[in-house]
């Protein structure tokens, strides 16, 4: 895959996380629950991690990942 804002080839893997990954309009200090309808909870995994394939641009300091469906085949 090639990155979208220097169009060099990324590396694929995995973005790894634990507990919980949300995705806000703005910053809460907790975001245990999405507040309005632009936030998005991505993983809610109280006592195990989660994974999910996607690329990195070291250089650009970007991650692509996908979070509902299984696109990024690595």
């Amino acid at each position: 895959m090639k990155c979208p804002k220097c169009g060099k080839d990324m590396k694929s893997g995995y973005l790894q996380t634990t507990k919980i990954v949300a995705f806000n309009k703005r910053k809460h200090k907790i975001s245990l629950n999405p507040e309005c309808e632009d936030d998005v909870m991505i993983a809610r995994k109280t006592f195990t991690g989660t994974d999910f394939p996607g690329f990195i641009c070291k250089e650009r300091g970007l991650i692509l990942f996908d979070y509902k469906n299984d696109t990024f085949r690595l």
